[in-house]
């Protein structure tokens, strides 16, 4: 039986420390395989390295590609292999693992729904080592085997974590009890925050040129890995709709295609907003980066930008690291109405749209430019809210949440007390 959660900070029940570090594994896909969830380990590892001297980490790797990976990668599941997942939860149990922190999205892991990481959970518990699940998708109207999946994977989770009180509510909903979760923000990084790297160095001298190309201009941006659910048809047809009264009005449009995007469909996506950008006669407006950018080019295009653009199409998106990061480095966001952005922007920190609704993206992306009272006390409220999203604040609540779940063998029975409770 999954061990409670409970809330308020006045209750925190603070470990003695081990004199012996507890060892503590990441599943989850990982750089250098292109991926908005390997991107979040990697910044989670990174993080807890600094934050809880007292755990030893390792990460475990999902991989399909047969990729070399760095020293921290002391163990692989090969994704398209079903019997390897209850081995490799076998091989980090008999390695001493004393908990695993379990970064959950259907799509990275195989069988239909990736069914088969219920395996691998299954076999940490039947080895007596507790695993977190972090869930990074949560339908809003889940299939009936994406909520047996979801239900056989938390069922015996010492605690599930997710970004917002929608993806809470959205899971409570599937069948995971509510008094299971733990509502712990996305993390991004502190640079965004720092004026020293909001300077353009190291980065790329492709980034380099098209920020010099808009040096004088009104700028909006996205980044992030490309796929059609980013809607970005959309952001294209409202910049080009507001060009006659704001011709100074440019986009710079950062990311590769999804690995897995390409290896499906191909370019076909990107083709298609390129022949769109010049049916609209905007090649002098909107500008493609095609490639997966650097922390320290993020940073500079978020320096630079405006306004951050997440025109996503579909409602259910309950987490986006791109939205996260223009928050944290105080850039003011419009977005359509998914459910992560409707959280994350309730506090004023952008406006929203309806999904499908151009119209609405273009009158809300008109405001945000030409109302500067309104977009300056956005961006107040993206720089206040940013702060509680930077890894440092974010990877303590983390490992109080791994702390407590491999405290001792009483953990099974025994209330687990988790911070921060948004």
């Amino acid at each position: 039986m999954a061990a409670t959660l409970t809330a308020p900070r006045a209750q925190l029940q603070l470990l003695e420390p081990h004199r012996k570090p507890k060892k503590v594994a990441i599943l989850s896909t990982y750089p250098p395989r292109q991926c908005g969830i390997g991107t979040f380990a990697a910044e989670l590892y990174k993080s807890l390295v600094h934050a809880a001297p007292d755990l030893e980490l390792l990460v475990c790797a999902v991989d399909h590609q047969g990729l070399r990976y760095g020293g921290e990668v002391a163990a692989v599941l090969k994704q398209d292999d079903r019997a390897a997942y209850p081995k490799t939860a076998a091989g980090l149990a008999a390695a001493g693992v004393d908990a695993v922190l379990i970064q959950h999205e259907f799509g990275i892991y195989g069988g239909p729904d990736g069914a088969w990481i219920t395996s691998f959970a299954a076999e940490l518990a039947s080895a007596g080592v507790p695993y977190l699940v972090t869930l990074h998708t949560v339908p809003g109207t889940p299939s009936r085997a994406q909520t047996g999946v979801l239900q056989q994977l938390c069922r015996r989770a010492a605690a599930v974590t997710v970004f917002t009180p929608t993806a809470r509510r959205l899971a409570a909903a599937a069948g995971i009890g509510v008094d299971h979760f733990a509502t712990i923000p996305h993390g991004a990084p502190a640079t965004l925050r720092s004026p020293r790297h909001r300077a353009r160095a190291a980065i790329r001298p492709e980034v380099a040129a098209a920020l010099e190309t808009v040096e004088n201009a009104t700028v909006v941006s996205t980044f992030g890995l490309v796929s059609v659910n980013k809607g970005l048809e959309t952001a294209i047809a409202a910049v080009c709709d507001l060009a006659r009264d704001l011709p100074d009005l440019r986009y710079l449009i950062a990311g590769a295609t999804h690995p897995e995007v390409v290896h499906r469909h191909g370019e076909g996506y990107r083709q298609s907003l390129r022949e769109l950008v010049e049916e609209l006669g905007a090649t002098d407006r909107i500008q493609f980066l095609d490639f997966y950018l650097t922390e320290a080019e993020v940073a500079a295009v978020l320096a630079r930008s405006t306004a951050f653009l997440t025109p996503y199409r579909s409602r259910d998106q309950i987490s986006s690291g791109a939205l996260t990061y223009a928050l944290a480095a105080g850039c003011p966001v419009v977005s359509t109405s998914f459910f992560y952005a409707q959280d994350m922007l309730a506090g004023g920190a952008g406006l929203l749209a309806e999904p499908g609704d151009a119209q609405a993206y273009t009158e809300a992306l008109r405001r945000m430019l030409t109302d500067h009272g309104h977009r300056s006390l956005a961006a107040d409220a993206a720089w206040a809210a940013g702060a509680e999203l930077v890894w440092p604040v974010v990877a303590r609540q983390i490992a109080d949440a791994i702390r407590a779940a491999a405290a001792d063998e009483a953990r099974q029975s025994s209330p687990v007390v988790v911070p921060y409770q948004r």
